[in-house]
């Protein structure tokens, strides 16, 4: 394969947040852009809250097409841009920005990307209900997910309770026959036992921390899903302990960079070429 020369006038894309050096979305995207032989690069900007304003004023130049957005910037790039797709705007969040023309657009492909990493599992989410750990940018999208899933209805548990309300908030605006409250992180545990499914959309667990809560009252055949793809988090470990389905990040993160490079490119992203720079990056690791 002959792989496209970059010049000045090539294409860029970023990711934007901090920090950015665990990601892996650089490898998965270059090895697609090299794939399609594209002239695009796919680089990391680790950037302080100050530089965001600048950061998004230079991407209006010709030369860049778009950018992911992580934490903790996946709310404050809101105010830069100049349109905000619908299911984005709902609920506070992007993780994909794109150009079209001078115009700076936002969206989010976390939610779709969440529910195409399912698998065979997705088909038991309708109807179902569970918790989410979680009330920020991640788990804003898979909630929006979820919800136009038709679950019947879920706990959002976090350490803000702040931050869950006014997600649960969100969620009854806009699903009213949606069952959701939120409870404390501290108040989740005893609802493992009556949930179909347990997901985990924060960062605890990045860096080896024990999971806030313990599977040892989960009933038989729950589905539990960490959003942290770097390693085995002490979840999913427990999961595999009390022999439950589960289910790491890596799926998602697939799905959620493959929509966003159709964003960019317009093209069909190369699926096995991007899983497979993302499991030799692991193995990197």
């Amino acid at each position: 394969m002959k792989r496209a020369s970059i010049t000045g006038a090539s294409q860029v894309t970023f990711i934007l947040g901090h920090p950015v050096s665990h990601s892996l979305s650089p490898a998965m995207h270059n090895a697609a852009f090299e794939k399609l032989e594209l002239p695009w690069l796919y680089t990391p900007l680790d950037i302080s809250f100050k530089e965001l304003g600048p950061v998004l004023k230079m991407m209006r130049s010709f030369n860049v097409k778009g950018a992911n957005v992580t934490v903790p910037y996946k709310e404050a790039v809101l105010k830069y841009l100049d349109f905000i797709e619908p299911d984005a705007k709902w609920l506070g969040s992007v993780n994909t920005l794109y150009r079209r023309g001078e115009k700076l657009c936002g969206t989010s492909t976390d939610g779709e990307g969440f529910l195409r990493s399912l698998g065979r599992y997705r088909q038991k989410f309708k109807g179902s209900r569970g918790l989410l750990i979680g009330a920020g940018g991640a788990a804003r999208a898979v909630s929006g997910a979820l919800a136009k899933e038709k679950v019947k209805g879920f706990y959002v548990a976090n350490r803000s309770g702040v931050k869950a309300a006014r997600l649960v908030n969100l969620l009854r605006k806009r699903y009213p026959r949606l069952d959701v409250q939120a409870v404390s992180l501290k108040d989740a545990e005893p609802l493992t036992a009556y949930s179909d499914w347990i997901i985990q959309a924060t960062s605890l667990g990045l860096h080896g921390e024990k999971s806030p809560l313990s599977l040892r009252k989960s009933r038989k055949g729950t589905l539990v899903v960490d959003l942290i793809y770097h390693h085995e988090t002490d979840l999913l470990k427990q999961a595999k302990r009390f022999d439950l389905p589960r289910l790491g990040g890596l799926g998602m993160l697939l799905h959620q960079g493959a929509l966003s490079f159709e964003y960019w490119t317009g093209q069909k992203a190369p699926l096995a070429v991007m899983e497979q720079a993302l499991q030799e990056g692991l193995k990197r690791r």
